[in-house]
């Protein structure tokens, strides 16, 4: 391998990540560096600073302990390794080798200066000290027999940056497709998302408690109650009573105590199996084998994470070949055209945009079913439509353990909560509505249609998404924790009067606060301090004002019900659809003014949007 052929690519790369903070604006340029530098600067103290600590503190661990802080500092590396993985796939490919092959190095020592290159990031600059550190502080502090542990925890590193790198290169022959890439991109994002919350479900269903377990506290309390019950009606004296006291004490104690060790035994051993099962474990496991007298769980382990990591460079090495050479490109794939009937021939998608919605003008209804056709093809909108499901699904957990302890009077709040998610779920595309745009908010601006109407199109466009996750909310509600028949038909004009509240604010921030979007991702092309900054105090100041009024039916069916007026009547859904009716009137009226706003500063939403604003 040339040396000066790494040192250009190390510094190609460097460049780039210089680049992209730059264009992230000024400040966060100037941030990124100082944290960057700082991280570098620290690497070498922190090396000696692990090492003098566990010089200290290895030799009082036992071995289990050792086993828990080491899997303690492979999840926080694996994390955050992963989260920069995941930031790496929102951009381009950092160094491509299309642009290389033209320079007098082969294949192959391109690959390897590509994958050296790929470990400069901030999570091996932070966690490698570390787990070196403490590494090599283990042989002092143990014996020499740890010394095997150095070799394994550069498999460990070779394992998970091979594996890294071959997926990769997998995700770019899937990405070769235009259309597929972001695709791909929500899809991994999402999957991420999904897989870090999963210690959160797991903690909040908590299945190690067991239905049928007996509580050691209840059993106390109910003890010293009939003790102190049998000292009041004169069963026993007070020598007796104190006797029975003490010895009731002990006994929770040493049960206490049982307790304690049966499930640390049993964690212990479910620890111990995962890391036996998980690869990413092994390194864990020969650490505290080595730590009892035993190398060969650690020899096995450099082994086994060596041929990993390096079955997975070759995977990823032939991976890239094909990709390079043609064969994953789409048009070795594209299927032969079938000839199709006159009957059949005209374009299925042209329907809905051709549709016209009633009681709505020709521009709404183009708007709206276009904007909506936009919002069902986008893998972007889609990804940040699942938020308020994913976001359910953690706080529902909690609802699904003891359901019926949650009072009847509260119950609607649960599900007013579930619709403030599903608004705080499209907050971020509704919030921005021409930002999304991009060039195509040029249209809107030479075209012909009241800029009222505009608005009314791309609130409308939001609604069927909105109205439709609201909907499967409120039915999981409903069987996980039943309303009155009254709440729960109520809630329906109840979101109607929340989501055009929701809209009259959103409009405001589109037209007040745009923002560029890169395309094919979800993120800010150069953000602008000011604009995000007053996005963040409209939604943290306006957001809880607009909706606090769609509360009012609600409490005032509960004043009335405290002070004994009523007891059966429906007041809350009487009232919900006369404050929806009223809403309504708000709406239309409001639009108008909001659609003068719109037609003064639509221009400089226009440079904004399309990124023409130095």
């Amino acid at each position: 391998m040339n040396w000066q052929h790494l040192q250009a690519f190390l510094w190609l790369r460097w460049r780039l990540m210089a680049n992209q903070w730059r264009r992230g604006g000024t400040l966060n340029a100037v941030l990124t560096m100082i944290v960057v530098v700082s991280a570098l600067v620290v690497a070498i103290p922190l090396l000696v600073a692990c090492f003098v600590l566990g010089l200290y503190a290895i030799p009082k661990a036992a071995p289990q302990q050792l086993l828990y802080v080491s899997d303690g500092l492979i999840v926080g590396f694996v994390l955050f390794w992963s989260i920069g993985l995941v930031t790496e796939l929102q951009r381009t490919e950092t160094l491509s080798l299309s642009k290389f092959l033209h320079l007098p190095v082969s294949i192959r020592e391109a690959f390897l200066i590509n994958y050296i290159s790929s470990l400069l990031r901030m999570s091996l600059i932070v966690f490698v000290p570390v787990m070196l550190g403490l590494s090599l502080a283990l042989p002092f502090a143990k014996g020499i027999r740890l010394l095997v542990v150095l070799p394994t925890l550069a498999a460990f590193l070779l394992m998970v940056t091979a594996l890294t790198y071959q997926f990769q290169g997998w995700l770019a022959s899937l990405m070769s497709n235009p259309r597929r890439r972001r695709t791909v991109i929500v899809v991994t994002t999402a999957i991420f998302m999904l897989v870090t919350q999963l210690p959160n479900l797991i903690n909040m269903a908590r299945p190690w408690d067991m239905p049928g377990r007996t509580d050691p506290s209840a059993t106390l309390t109910n003890e010293i109650a009939e003790n102190n019950r049998a000292l009041q009606a004169q069963e026993l004296d007070a020598q007796e009573h104190l006797r029975r006291q003490q010895e009731i004490m002990e006994r929770h104690q040493r049960a206490t105590e049982q307790a304690t060790r049966t499930s640390a035994d049993s964690v212990a051993q479910t620890v111990r199996l995962l890391n036996l099962a998980i690869p990413l474990g092994w390194l864990p496991l020969g650490v505290t084998a080595a730590a009892e007298g035993n190398v060969v769980p650690a020899i096995l382990g450099f082994l086994g994470m060596t041929l990993i990591g390096g079955a997975s460079l070759w995977r990823a090495y032939r991976t890239t070949i094909r990709l390079y050479q043609g064969g994953f490109s789409a048009q070795n794939h594209r299927p032969t055209p079938v000839a199709l009937s006159p009957k059949f021939s005209g374009k299925q998608g042209a329907r809905l945009l051709e549709a016209r919605l009633p009681w709505l003008s020709e521009p709404v209804s183009a708007i709206a079913l276009a904007g909506l056709r936009s919002l069902v093809r986008s893998p972007e909108a889609k990804m940040m439509l699942l938020t308020p499901l994913v976001l359910c699904g953690m706080f529902g957990a909690m609802l699904l353990r003891q359901p019926s302890n949650l009072p009847v009077a509260f119950r609607p709040l649960v599900a007013i909560a579930g619709m403030v998610l599903v608004l705080f779920g499209v907050l971020q595309l509704t919030a921005n509505q021409f930002g999304f745009d991009r060039d195509g908010f040029r249209v809107f601006v030479l075209c012909s249609a009241a800029r009222r109407d505009i608005l009314l199109g791309k609130n409308l466009a939001f609604a069927p998404l909105a109205l439709g996750m609201a909907a499967v909310i409120l039915a999981i509600i409903q069987m996980v924790c039943p309303l009155r028949l009254d709440h729960f038909v109520a809630m329906f004009p109840q979101f109607v009067s929340m989501y055009l509240l929701f809209c009259l604010l959103t409009n405001l921030m589109s037209i007040y606060t745009p923002l560029p979007i890169a395309a094919g991702s979800m993120k800010p092309a150069n953000p602008k301090l000011v604009p995000v900054l007053v996005q963040m105090v409209m939604i943290l100041t306006l957001f809880p004002l607009t909706q606090a009024p769609t509360l009012l039916p609600l409490g005032i069916e509960a004043a009335m019900i405290h002070q004994g007026w009523i007891t059966r009547a429906p007041i809350c859904l009487l009232l919900t659809l006369v404050e929806c009716a009223a809403v309504v009137l708000l709406y239309r009226s409001a639009l108008n003014w909001q659609g003068t706003l719109f037609q003064t500063r639509e221009q400089r939403i226009l440079e904004t949007v399309t990124n023409r604003v130095p």
